[in-house]
Parts: C-alpha cells; structure tokens; sequence
C-alpha cells in the first residue's frame, strides 16, 4: 500500500524541495532611498512593514518581485507596482498602489458546503482597511441556509516591532446539523460563541497563534441524542494553537514557493463537555515549469483523538471536497486529502480603468482581468481504524476546467471533473483550489 502512495506524496516532496532551492539570478542594484505613490488612506507604516529589505542596500529584480507579491497579499490594494527611479543621482525605489473603496455594504451570497442548494444571502459593512492600518472590521448577517449573524475585528500586525496579532468575533446562528444530515435525520441546532485570538509574527513569512472559543450548542428536544452533556444544551470550549509558514507568491492563485499550516485543537475541558484532541498538517507546494506553466501539489491530513461531538466532525464531503465525488460525504475518525493541479495561463492578468466612473470611481481604478487553464487530480480518504487506511479506500477524480481572474472576485472556476468510475460533474466556484 505504501508504495502505491509514493508517486503522490514523492511528487510533493519534490514540489516543496524544488520551491526552497530554486532561485532566480538577477543583476543587483543599489537603492538609497523609499517612496510610495498612491496611498491616499493607507497608513506608509502598512506598506514598510511587509518589506525584506531597507535602503540603503542592494536589491535584485527578485527583490523587488518579492515586494510586489507581498503588498498585493494584503487584499487591499488593486493593483501594486514596484520599480527603481534614478533621481539627482540617486536610485529611488519606488512602490505605487492603486487604492480600492475600503468602507462600504456589501451585499453577501455565497454557497454552504460548496453547494447550490445551500445558499445563504444577506448583508454585512465591512471596512477591510480599518484606521489606514490593514485591520478588518465586520458586522453582518444573513438569510436562507444556516442563518447567522457576526461581528468580527482583526488585526494582522500591531506592537510594532513585536509584530502581535489580534482577534476578535461574536456570533449567533442556526446550524444544520452535519453528522445527522447524514444519517438522514437532518435538523437545526442554534449556536452562540464568540472567540479571541492572540498571536505574533515570528518573521515576515512565519506566525504563531493561539485562539480560544466558546459555543452554546442548542438541540431540539427530539434530537437530544446528538448532544454529549445529555440535555437539550452543549457547552463547547476550545484551544486551538496554530503554526503558519507562508511562502507564496501570489495567495490569490500560487504558482511557487509553498505553505503549511499545522495545529493543535483540544476541544472540551470538563467532564459533560466533548473530549477530544485534533492534530492538523496542512502542506502545499507550487513549482514554476515555465513563465505560464506551474505545477501545484498539497497534502492535508487531520488526526483525531476522542470522539468528536456531532457539531465538530471530521470530513471530506463539506469545506474539503474531492471533484468527482463532489456530493459524496465522508465523516469519520481521520481524514486525508492529496491535490495535485497544474496551472497554465492563456491571457496573463491585464488591468483596465474607467477614469471617468461616476460613483465610487476607486471601484474601477486597475482592474484586471485574465484567464488560466487547469489539470487537476485529487484523492483522498477517511478512517476510524489503521487497516482501514488502504490504497483500495482512497476516492479520486481528475479533471480540467478555465480558470477566470476579475475584478473584486479575484477567481472563478469552471471545471468538468470525473471520478474515478467514470462519473463527470461540472463545477463552478469562486477561488483558487488550494
């Protein structure tokens, strides 16, 4: 079985090895000094502090390749160009933003579990760039499946040099239930919580986080079964800690460097409260083959400990999806999921402008578009014990599909997928797979 699995997980250590040591060769050039263009409400401080290098120093283009990418990271931005400028003698580096409307309704509809009959809609105001300072702040609700109501605040970055992260949220909704949609008795049960999340940024790629929550869980009467204290009411408390290392390019749609994410959950504390431990390795690598080819490969594996309440089941079936299985769920014990996609642009992202917009003209300054192509396979599988985790038990589907970059979307994919008895499926939906 082992070896049946070596050309998957090989291929991604290939991909994350071949990401660490490949480099670029570029003339370098020596910069004195900083200037930055565009930022009307954006505080300089935000864009300094993404920055690997201070002038005066030496750069080379993919220096100035690396600034670039991290400032459009911050989603704040529509567009982020980055060049050197020779002024009375002096080389000057030079970073220009086109700013976007940052505080404003926003209207929400999106898709539960990645599924069309599970539409939720409704409205939040949101201010992604809170006091010029790249904090989220949010306040919201909505309609239609799982109806909710939020209000969340962020911030990546504060304490200057000790580089903190900062969290907060509040929430109310009505939840259908997973486990039991399953099992065919399908119901709602109503949650309230809230979290904090205290974190620091070891270095510019590199974060350490922990996050505490607390959620009400309510059953209806019939379905007290699905509770752990017994009673139509759970008390659910969780610690979660939480390692990132982030080396992409471009977040919105990677094509090298690579990123993992691994944490450590325990849920409940007391004895009518779930008791469980979870262990997460997220894994992902991108290698460019070509200035428009890129190969992309991931591995998630999730490890349980305990027994999960209803309300927090592992899955492959919801968030996480195998294309070709697209509506199969899988609960259980463990789960692993392996990706591989191979990226190709046909029409590079271009950017347009309405100088002469008549209302919210930053709406229409730099937006790009462009179009790219996608292979993909995935495969995955779950289980409660070890022999069940097996080359026969693994569920995999490959496909093709276009790949658009707009404006304010970032992505949307169109793929035709099948699995591997031969079963096709179109899918669209908003985002970079991975």
């Amino acid at each position: 079985m082992l070896t049946r699995l070596f050309p998957i997980t090989g291929l991604l250590l290939l991909l994350i090895t071949s990401s660490l040591f490949a480099q670029d060769e570029f003339q370098t050039l020596r910069v004195d000094d900083i200037q930055i263009v565009g930022n009307n409400k954006t505080r300089d401080a935000v864009i300094l502090r993404e920055l690997h290098v201070t002038p005066p120093c030496d750069v080379e283009l993919a220096d100035l390749e690396q600034i670039q990418n991290r400032l459009s990271n911050l989603f704040i931005f529509n567009r982020v160009q980055v060049g050197v400028l020779e002024v009375e003698n002096k080389n000057i580096l030079q970073i220009e933003v086109t700013e976007t409307w940052y505080l404003y309704p926003v209207p929400i509809l999106f898709l539960n579990d990645r599924e069309w009959d599970r539409l939720s809609y409704g409205f939040k105001l949101t201010h992604y760039n809170f006091r010029g300072m790249n904090e989220k702040l949010n306040l919201g609700g909505w309609l239609g499946f799982n109806p909710s109501f939020f209000l969340s605040y962020r911030n990546p970055w504060f304490g200057g040099n000790s580089k903190f992260i900062l969290g907060a949220s509040f929430f109310g909704k009505r939840t259908f239930n997973r486990f039991a949609d399953i099992a065919g008795e399908g119901f709602e049960d109503r949650q309230l919580g809230g979290s904090l999340t205290f974190g620091k940024r070891l270095t510019l790629q590199n974060s350490l986080q922990l996050s505490l929550g607390i959620r009400r869980i309510e059953f209806p009467d019939e379905r007290v079964q699905y509770s752990v204290s017994g009673t139509d009411t759970d008390i659910f408390p969780t610690a979660a800690l939480t390692f990132s290392s982030d080396h992409r390019d471009l977040r919105e749609y990677p094509r090298s460097g690579y990123f993992a994410r691994y944490s450590i959950i325990r849920g409940g504390f007391t004895e009518n409260q779930a008791d469980f431990w979870r262990f997460a390795f997220d894994n992902r690598a991108y290698l460019p083959l070509h200035s428009r080819l890129s190969i992309a490969g991931r591995n998630l594996l999730v490890l349980n400990q305990g027994d999960q309440p209803s309300y927090n089941t592992t899955f492959i079936g919801f968030g996480e999806r195998i294309r070709g299985y697209f509506d199969r769920r899988f609960p259980a014990q463990n789960m692993m999921l392996q990706n591989v996609e191979m990226r190709f642009s046909l029409l590079p992202v271009q950017y347009f402008s309405w100088k002469d917009a008549p209302i919210l003209p930053e709406l229409f300054q730099d937006m790009k578009f462009g179009i790219s192509m996608g292979l993909h396979m995935d495969s995955g599988t779950v289980w409660e014990r070890r022999n069940e985790f097996a080359f026969e038990n693994f569920y995999t589907g490959y496909g093709a599909g276009l790949h658009l970059h707009l404006p304010h979307i970032l992505l949307l994919r169109i793929d035709h997928t099948w699995s591997d008895q031969g079963v096709g499926e179109w899918l669209i939906e908003g985002g970079v797979s991975f």
